[in-house]
């Protein structure tokens, strides 16, 4: 068993801190000693707030003594130590702090982004064990910037059973929404971001089913996780305010994913989006833009004989996401197929899958460094 202490400098909720939150909390159920820090105010602990783990930062000028206190304090126990830093300012920190804790503890950082570093001296740092990376195009990256591959650990992201859980019926939701109950829902997690893709999807989306068509029943359209007040006028200016559905954040993702037919993801960039996962988990099929991992995930592409489990389109091909989404509705056996493969391809991406292979890396580095 191992000493874990992680700690984040965000304190939002984004899917990077979420994968933190997943990875503390797998790794306390293993019997590791883990310890997270977060920043005062973080919004992450309400989403586990019974969990033990949490440690609170004073103020930021105190983050590194924090930090060693609490690897003085579990250094009781005997156990080698592993620091793991997530989101930029903690990286960075942990890179300059990394060269003083070298003969007492692994230091490793957590990187789940596409964007060149504006700042390559922490990944330069020796005071840096290793970079863990959530795809093979975030790897690129930085092998780019001249970090080493030997450096480099490839961890895909994870989705937990309790993500899929359904608190309410599709039947009741589709209601809610004003579907009739074979309606097709296509249902797209995302922000406000121009990043994300929503205008592109709701242009798409008018362009695919129309309010004129004769085919009945009408597909509908959920998006979750925006500010409605925002993108509420485009979608009444496509003519089709009754079929979308601009939605606020909401925890019950599950719900939504149960009532869907496909989930839509037409971001211009990701890295291993939370949200393809969660679908691909829960047996949907999925439209994506051929951004990051999302290829790697729903062509199978990165595992020899999968079976695809989505169609991929160029990011901003209005029509290319038309066409995917009328085939999806159109064809009920491609659906099936696609479903079924989703499935098997899900397995992939839970959460002990992850855990086994960070604790292989963890023991692997604290080998080389002589601290196991």
């Amino acid at each position: 068993m191992l000493n874990i202490i992680l700690f984040t400098s965000a304190t939002n909720t984004s899917g990077g801190t979420r994968q933190a939150l997943y990875l503390a909390q797998g790794l306390a159920e293993q019997g590791h000693a883990v310890r997270f820090f977060v920043p005062p105010h973080a919004a992450l602990p309400e989403l586990a707030p019974d969990a033990p783990f949490w440690r609170f930062f004073s103020a930021p000028s105190s983050w590194r003594q924090d930090i060693e206190g609490c690897m003085d304090e579990l250094a009781q126990n005997g156990r080698p130590t592993v620091i793991h830093a997530f989101h930029n300012a903690a990286v960075k920190k942990a890179a300059w702090w990394g060269l003083f804790w070298k003969k007492k503890a692994l230091t490793v950082a957590h990187r789940g982004v596409l964007f060149r570093p504006g700042n390559p001296l922490p990944y330069w740092s020796p005071g840096m064990d290793a970079f863990l990376v959530n795809s093979r195009a975030c790897a690129k990256v930085l092998r780019g910037i001249g970090l080493s591959s030997k450096r480099l650990f490839y961890v895909p992201n994870c989705v937990p059973d309790s993500r899929l859980v359904a608190r309410q019926t599709a039947e009741s939701l589709r209601t809610e929404l004003g579907m009739e109950p074979e309606a097709p829902l296509f249902l797209c997690i995302g922000n406000d971001n121009p990043n994300k893709g929503i205008k592109e999807l709701l242009h798409a989306f008018a362009l695919a089913f129309p309010e004129a068509r004769s085919q009945t029943p009408m597909p509908h359209l959920a998006l979750l996780g925006l500010t409605p007040a925002l993108w509420q006028g485009l979608a009444e200016k496509q003519g089709l305010k009754d079929r979308i559905h601009c939605l606020g954040k909401s925890e019950e993702v599950g719900s939504y994913l149960a009532a869907a037919t496909a989930l839509v993801l037409p971001s211009f960039s990701e890295s291993m989006p939370n949200t393809l996962l969660e679908a691909v988990r829960a047996g949907l099929p999925c439209i994506g833009t051929d951004v990051g991992a999302v290829s790697d995930v729903l062509l199978g592409e990165e595992y020899s004989g999968a079976s695809p489990c989505g169609l991929v389109v160029p990011p901003g091909d209005v029509p290319a996401l038309a066409q995917a989404m009328q085939s999806l509705e159109e064809k009920p056996e491609l659906r099936a197929a696609l479903a079924a493969a989703a499935k098997n391809e899900g397995e992939r991406y839970r959460p002990e899958k992850r855990i086994r292979l960070v604790e292989e890396i963890y023991t692997q580095l604290l080998r080389k460094k002589g601290l196991l």
